[in-house]
């Protein structure tokens, strides 16, 4: 919250005069002025000690502290300052509807999932947490059907506040169990869904007639009228409905710049009215197995409007139900169509996603149909999630030389010329293969500013030819890695540390590290981390944790890595944890949690 009071704006002008006449009277008498400077030694001294007793003013502020201020407070804070006075209220209002996101409202807990829950921690996401100034997006997260309608009448009552609403976000909720996702997603359609039900059915008859709203109006059709009030809508993120109700949706917003659908396995395709969609920019898709079909002329709905040319970004991500289960390829659906084009047709891409994507052992031919589509040369930021085999049903020892290059990373890297972000999961494929290709591939690249690698060095001549690898960056800003090699060293480095040489005895491995890093390991966030049990041991055991990475870091050839980066501050996720390098004071700094923040680690 902030701590201070802001009086009446007559109150503030009457300041102003006040100290714009004084200023001028101290500015004429020069007497008084070279009198009061003998007098007073140590003027400055003096007008603090004045300005600490009086109350201070929001005139007292200079204009770019307060503009910071406004721009960077959590929600809650906004609120809260909005009523303070009606000049703040307007500086501060349009962050409240500037990001709204309506959680999953069809969702409801089952017994299976509060036992996982329970197993596998709290998964509190501080990055979705608005009590923190760093905190990158000011979220309003809209909980429940009232509030659903409560945002939409007080739009439609204030309809200047709709021009403030550029995202608008409804996902499927992510849940721990994978097999109650898959009950759940084929759900889009459903006449069951809350969203299909009438405002009836959650409100009294009293509270409709109060606000003057037809009661046959499903919170649907709620939706689509809010839409008719938010010109500067930029993203629509809307994985939660078929392609019959994006249709709906989409016709209301021509200045769209990002679009996140679900195509879904029982869907049936509708040619969406994208002729508005001049802006599009980001085009995010996710998909169920068996929707060849539905992305074939989804692909053609959108070429067909000139969209795909003028897209910056593409995110094609496979909706898993199963973790054992790999399906066709499904994805390569969606450019397969373009193919008979023989042009490139995503003329502006800059940032390609490919995550839970199926590539089989095709990747040669998979990655040359691809060159023919996508200026790859161009590529600034590239994320793979894949499966693939790069000598299926055959082993290693027993492969020709020439089978080893056969990944895609390695069929990919020459043609990737201005690469400064990269994002490498696990693969199904051969682990020799994959970490060669890994090697190879940053060797190839040593301009890279931002890197995310998660893989199995397999042994320490490996893991120390990457670190090697990254020492010799010089421009990397980010990097967070994921190593299952080190992991199964330090699980046990941990448990060693706390519970045998320090007998703290109710030190949970899972809940204190392994449910952190499967977290992190989904998207590394840099400024906090997501696990409670997590947080909450590293606060009360910092002490130890300190002295446990003093000696981790430098064991293990981590302290050399953090300190040879020419960056001023270099910011990086080893295995979990985050760490920061002053190279102005010369320490490296842990993070322990949101509340403690970075603590001196190393210095150097």
């Amino acid at each position: 919250m902030l701590r201070y009071r802001v009086q009446s704006s007559s109150n503030n002008t009457a300041n102003t005069n006040t100290n714009t006449n004084t200023n001028t009277n101290t500015n004429t008498n020069n007497g008084n002025h070279l009198h009061n400077k003998k007098k007073n030694k140590n003027p400055a001294k003096k007008s603090l000690k004045n300005l600490h007793n009086r109350q201070l003013n929001i005139i007292d502020f200079p204009i770019e502290v307060i503009d910071n201020i406004c721009d960077n407070i959590s929600i809650s804070d906004i609120i809260s300052l909005s009523s303070t006075c009606s000049n703040l209220k307007r500086k501060v209002e349009h962050n409240i509807y500037n990001y709204i996101r309506i959680l999953d409202i069809d969702h409801i807990i089952d017994e299976d999932e509060i036992i996982i829950q329970k197993h596998f921690g709290s998964f509190k996401d501080e990055s979705l947490e608005n009590e923190s100034w760093w905190v990158y997006n000011n979220i309003s997260n809209v909980t429940n059907t009232k509030n659903i309608l409560m945002l939409f009448y007080n739009v439609l009552m204030n309809p200047n506040l709709g021009k403030y609403i550029k995202t608008i976000e409804i996902n499927l909720i992510l849940k721990p169990s994978p097999w109650n996702r898959c009950k759940s997603s084929n759900n889009s359609k459903n006449n069951l869904s809350i969203w299909n039900k009438s405002l009836s059915n959650f409100f009294t008859f009293e509270e409709l007639n109060q606000i003057n709203i037809d009661p046959n109006l499903t919170l649907f059709d709620c939706l689509i009228m809010l839409l008719d009030f938010t010109p500067n809508l930029e993203n629509l993120i809307v994985s939660k409905f078929s392609l019959f109700d994006v249709s709906k949706l989409i016709v209301k917003t021509p200045n769209l710049k990002q679009l996140k659908i679900m195509i879904y396995e029982n869907d049936t395709f509708v040619e969406l009215p994208l002729q508005n969609l001049k802006n599009l920019k980001k085009l995010r898709l996710k998909f169920q197995e068996n929707t060849e079909d539905l992305l074939n002329n989804l692909v053609l709905n959108f070429a067909k409007f000139n969209i795909l040319s003028k897209l910056e970004v593409l995110q094609l991500k496979y909706d898993k139900t199963d973790f054992n289960h790999l399906s066709n390829p499904t994805w390569f659906s969606f450019f397969k169509p373009l193919l008979k084009f023989n042009v490139i047709i995503f003329k502006s891409l800059k940032r390609l996603e490919l995550k839970d994507c199926f590539f089989g052992s095709n990747q040669q031919e998979i990655i040359s149909n691809l060159l023919c589509l996508i200026p790859f040369n161009q590529i600034e930021w590239l994320s793979l999630q894949i499966y693939e085999y790069s000598h299926k049903n055959i082993k290693h020892s027993t492969c020709k030389n020439d089978i080893y290059n056969n990944t895609t990373l390695s069929y990919l890297s020459p043609h990737l010329s201005n690469l400064k972000s990269i994002r490498i999961k696990p693969t199904k494929n051969c682990k020799s293969c994959q970490i060669d290709s890994i090697l190879k591939f940053f060797n190839d690249h040593k301009n890279l500013e931002n890197i995310w690698l998660s893989t199995d060095s397999l042994n320490k001549i490996n893991y120390m030819k990457i670190l090697d690898t990254f020492q010799n960056y010089k421009k990397i800003l980010r990097l967070a890695y994921f190593d299952e090699f080190i992991n199964h060293k330090l699980i046990n480095n941990l448990k060693n540390w706390f519970m045998f040489e320090h007998k703290i005895m109710d030190f949970d491995i899972f809940r204190c590290y392994e449910s952190e890093i499967l977290r992190q390991d989904i998207d590394p966030i840099f400024n906090c981390y997501r696990i409670d049990e997590f947080k909450n041991f590293n606060e009360r055991e910092r002490n130890l944790l300190v002295l446990f990475w003093q000696h981790f870091l430098n064991e293990f050839g981590l302290d050399s890595l953090l300190t040879k980066s020419n960056q001023h501050e270099l910011g990086m996720k080893l295995f979990g944890y985050n760490f920061k390098v002053d190279k102005v004071r010369k320490v490296i700094l842990l993070y322990i949690s949101k509340e403690v923040g970075y603590i001196d680690l190393i210095y150097y």
